[in-house]
């Protein structure tokens, strides 16, 4: 039996990306047979990925009580783990934290597998997977094995032919800002919308409409969030669900941080514009727009002008945001409430695009 050490972290910092990727890579491993540990830095790291087990108990996990922003003092300890093994173990790494050197120091005990997304550096690896660059990509040139395109994208088994409906009115928003949300883009959303605005434009319709937000418990700000949606009977918050597709197909349009979220929404085919929140998820945001799929409102992050620095409703100050970015977002949620056939021709060339079997692709090469 083929054993896969997965080793990655999520934190209110780095956000839960990385785990719910390799969670879904894992369990179409187990699929294929394969017998499947995940290792983890610290005690956060741990409750994150418990949080999101399909199961009680459903992966065993090693926590290395250890710093996740270097990786290199774990090699010993991980090296261990491989000792007296008829065959080399997979460890698939997927942290930003990874070094050339680090994956080398692992491939004198595994055969090495690594996520990558930010091509900082050649990877000296057995297998390289990065579903956000061109698929003829010449750059990894030392993995000996190479698999890129959006086809990898590891969606979650549930977003295979999803059924989706385009209903005649909008009435259900979902707001997908990141398991931790660090520029608080929901409340400033809800805020103008709520509120009231500086922005130039009549969001009043919005008013009447379902936001449905989806987190987790590193967010920071979920307090806040959750007084915010005692007041307002029309705001849901949505932590820890496992069911992600269900909530996807009931929403009628959706507001998206760049990710692998944006590829779960074309699957399912809900309208979407997403935004911009770190590098790695440039090249996400720009592919999704040039191909007409996923219009991009822009980068979150380049705040030139205050853009409601406190909360007329909450009274809570929130991190400065591009009011350009927000601007675009209400504008997309209002011309799209108002027209239907753009919304079904939207959601049409969506779910025609992505198939969703990234993860058994990925599979497949560590399990043959």
């Amino acid at each position: 039996m083929i054993e896969i050490y997965f080793r990655t972290d999520g934190n209110s910092i780095i956000a839960t990306g990385h785990i719910m990727r390799c969670l879904t890579i894992a369990r179409a491993c187990v699929k294929r047979n394969a017998k499947v540990k995940f290792i983890v830095s610290d005690q956060e790291s741990l409750a994150l990925i418990q949080e999101h087990f399909a199961f009680l108990q459903e992966f065993e996990v090693l926590c290395l009580h250890s710093d996740y922003t270097n990786l290199m003092p774990e090699i010993p300890v991980l090296s261990a783990l491989a000792i007296q093994k008829c065959c080399k173990p997979w460890i698939f790494v997927d942290s930003y934290y990874a070094t050339p050197d680090y994956l080398l120091s692992l491939r004198d005990s595994f055969r090495v597998a690594y996520l990558d997304d930010l091509r900082e550096f050649d990877c000296p690896v057995d297998l390289v997977i990065n579903y956000d660059t061109d698929e003829d990509c010449a750059y990894y040139a030392k993995a000996d094995q190479r698999l890129l395109g959006l086809r990898y994208t590891p969606l979650r088994e549930q977003f295979a032919n999803t059924a989706y409906t385009v209903r005649p009115a909008v009435k259900d928003v979902l707001l997908s800002t990141g398991g931790t949300d660090p520029y608080a883009v929901a409340e400033h959303l809800l805020c103008s919308v709520y509120g009231g605005t500086s922005l130039t434009q009549d969001i009043r319709p919005l008013q009447s409409l379902h936001y449905h937000i989806l987190t987790s418990s590193a967010n920071i700000r979920y307090d806040i969030l959750s007084a915010y949606a005692q007041k307002h009977p029309n705001i849901h918050i949505h932590k820890g669900i496992t069911d992600v597709v269900s909530l996807m197909a009931s929403c009628d349009l959706a507001v998206c941080a760049g990710g692998t979220t944006l590829c779960e929404l074309c699957a399912v085919g809900v309208p979407t514009i997403s935004y911009l929140m770190a590098e790695n998820q440039r090249t996400a945001v720009n592919t999704y727009a040039s191909l007409g799929l996923i219009p991009y409102a822009g980068d979150i992050r380049t705040a030139t002008t205050p853009c409601h620095t406190s909360c007329t409703e909450t009274h809570e100050f929130l991190p400065l945001v591009n009011p350009d970015a927000i601007s675009a977002i209400l504008s997309f949620m209002t011309y799209m409430s108002q027209d239907v056939s753009k919304r079904q021709k939207s959601s049409q060339s969506m779910r025609a695009f992505l198939n969703g079997d990234g993860a058994g692709q990925i599979a497949c090469a560590l399990v043959p």
